[in-house]
């Protein structure tokens, strides 16, 4: 099992959360192709902190637009995308910890940092 912290804007969140989907660009498909279903993620917005986290159910590749943005440019910019089963929505954003990386939309968590985030 892997361990992953998903990175976007609290307004994809937003619709991600309500849909169970959440979506990556080109340049984050590397690690999106390790990602597994069954791994762990967890939800975090950029300026805001954890949001949840969930279990991926499966990986597919989408030209829908989903998000607003994505929905104004008539094209879809995040096409490569995970079905997630959410395990919990917290009330409230929790704090990045330390040794939680957050660079790219998607980022290689060890368990220990999936647990720290999500306690």
């Amino acid at each position: 099992m892997g361990y992953w912290a998903l990175v976007g804007t609290i307004e994809n969140w937003e619709l991600a959360l309500q849909k169970g989907v959440w979506g990556v660009g080109e340049k984050a498909k590397p690690l999106w192709q390790r990602v597994q279903p069954g791994d762990k993620v967890v939800f975090y917005a950029v300026k805001t902190g954890i949001l949840g986290y969930g279990t991926v159910q499966q990986k597919f590749i989408s030209n829908d637009p989903l998000w607003p943005r994505e929905k104004q440019e008539g094209r879809a910019l995040w096409p490569y995308r995970l079905t997630i089963k959410i395990e919990e929505k917290f009330e409230k954003p929790k704090p990045r910890p330390k040794n939680m990386f957050v660079a790219f939309a998607i980022n290689k968590l060890t368990e220990q940092a999936f647990n720290e985030a999500i306690h």
